[in-house]
């Protein structure tokens, strides 16, 4: 055990150390929530939208203070009691439970983003949790067990290391610990820009690892306790990652808020954390790539943008369980128990006449420990996606095989019509684990002719921008012949493209491509 100096509060950081304050502000709230899908869900849902009412939350704060006085409270106080929120905060009720400070303005800004009215996804959230970083951290490495931590979702916008490896390794354990064992869902931003990730507290397993939509968040995977994972799960619209985990919090609050008591059975942070993930969307981020088989995300920007409309709609679809005979929604979530004698299977089925434009699907579990959190062993879940007829399992369409995370994703565009499944395969029994799919239903790839002229042009719509489509033309309908073959990736990656063929006389045109 390393010797603890008093000036540990030195060796953690804020994740958005070094940036102007003021700079925030600049990033427009509204814009945010606006492309995370809370405009559209709130549209949607009316008076009837969550706000996180009656879910209690947590935060901690490191400080870049140099004296001995660390503010860390999003309001100062003098006392060591509750006491009440004011502002953006009224209502509310802080906690301090690391004594008396003066106000955090890094703390004030991410619990408005989480929590905030008219700022945050949660606003109807009245019980607040504040912990001094260093308290926090002190108290997972001390505590045998760890503490168990007021608040059901948690976020921590700091970064940094105790300088050895085994004491960073026993925080990232004891709070992959807690999350097990209280089922509650905490948000880790990344460090910000694009070095390796700080020790703590990215690196848990069982967080949910936030960065930021520009990519400036480091790419270098884990660093601690298993290297190579895929960091991190979402980005947020915002210029720091201290602002972006709040958000993701705030949309976890926002969900558990539904969840209690409707859904009962996703009241689980491997539920939450997949159903988020699902959610995420890729429509601003074109570029969005799962290079391999083996690597669940892509590796800046995770499974892609914070979505809660997405997912709020895949709560809504309510639970549906494995069955090898039954069909399931095209969207919808399960807490299931993994199997080593058979797939876990979901079949569901594209109707005819329609597309998924998008299929999404992530599923999620956690790491057991023994002997304190000595010893810690992971399973290996794989999630693949298969055709289907008639409850009869065909060819494989794509798989999330990694042997390293513990989370698995897959993301396709452009599904034909059909039926098929989605299997969860372990090689142990008995692991519960978190599912969550959605196919976004609608017409598919589509070409629109305009003749001008001579010139025929051609409008291409709904791509994938990973894909190599080929135009046809044809004079009567039989015979038909290559005009030019599309990929946008190939310049910039996008789901619409423009074509014309000049000089030509009046033609039929076709999309040719291998789905």
């Amino acid at each position: 055990m390393p010797a603890w100096s008093p000036n540990f509060a030195r060796r953690l950081c804020l994740v958005g150390a070094g940036y102007v304050l003021a700079a925030w502000p600049g990033q427009a709230h509204a814009d945010w929530r606006d492309d995370s899908g809370y405009t559209a869900l709130q549209a949607e849902l009316g008076a009837a939208l969550p706000d996180g009412t009656g879910i209690p939350i947590m935060l901690s704060e490191a400080s870049l203070s140099a004296t001995e006085s660390v503010p860390y409270l999003p309001q100062a106080t003098t006392g060591s009691d509750p006491f009440s929120g004011a502002g953006a905060f009224l209502g509310k009720t802080i906690t301090p439970h690391s004594g008396p400070s003066g106000v955090s303005n890094h703390a004030r800004d991410v619990l408005e983003l989480f929590c905030g009215t008219g700022v945050g996804m949660a606003p109807g959230v009245t019980e607040v949790h504040s912990w001094l970083a260093d308290d926090f951290a002190l108290s997972l490495y001390f505590g045998n067990p760890p503490p168990v931590f007021a608040g059901s979702v948690q976020n921590h916008s700091w970064a940094g290391s105790f300088g050895v490896a085994a004491a960073d390794i026993e925080v990232l354990r004891k709070l992959d610990f807690t999350i097990a064992r209280d089922g509650v869902t905490v948000t880790t931003p990344l460090n910000n820009g694009t070095a390796s990730l700080a020790a703590l507290l990215g690196n848990a397993y069982h967080s949910i690892a936030v960065g930021v939509r520009s990519g400036d968040h480091p790419h270098s995977q884990s660093t601690v306790d298993g290297l190579g994972r895929m960091k991190p799960d979402l980005v947020v619209l915002q210029g720091y990652t201290s602002g972006a985990g709040p958000c993701v919090a705030g949309a976890a609050t926002l969900l558990l808020d539904a969840i209690r008591p409707a859904y009962p059975d996703a009241d689980d942070p491997r539920v939450i954390k997949a159903i988020l993930i699902a959610g995420a969307s890729k429509d601003r981020l074109l570029g969005w790539q799962r290079t391999a088989s083996t690597k669940p995300y892509d590796t800046n920007f995770g499974a892609g943008e914070l979505n809660v409309l997405n997912a709020y709609r895949i709560l809504a679809a309510t639970r549906q369980p494995a069955s090898d005979f039954m069909e399931r929604s095209p969207r919808g979530w399960d807490s299931g128990t993994s199997s080593t004698s058979a797939p876990q299977r979901y079949f569901f089925t594209v109707p005819a006449g329609r597309w998924a434009n998008t299929f999404s699907a992530a599923i999620t579990w956690h790491r057991q420990f023994s002997n304190g959190v000595t010893d810690a062993t992971l399973a290996d879940l794989n999630l693949r996606l298969v055709n289907a007829s008639g409850f009869v399992i065909g060819s494989t369409v794509d798989q999330s095989v990694s042997s390293i995370d513990n989370v698995e994703h897959l993301f396709l565009r452009n599904l034909p019509a059909g039926q098929y499944a989605l299997e969860v395969t372990a090689d142990a029994a008995g692991e519960v684990f978190g599912l969550a799919w959605e196919a976004q239903l609608g017409t598919g790839p589509t070409v629109t002719l305009q003749r001008d002229g001579s010139t025929n042009a051609l409008s291409l719509a709904q791509l994938d921008p990973f894909k190599t489509y080929t135009v046809q033309f044809s004079a009567d309908l039989v015979a038909w012949d290559t005009a030019t073959t599309i990929r946008t990736a190939d310049t910039t990656p996008a789901t619409t493209a423009q074509w014309q063929e000049t000089g030509s006389a009046a033609r039929f045109y076709r999309l040719s491509w291998t789905p």
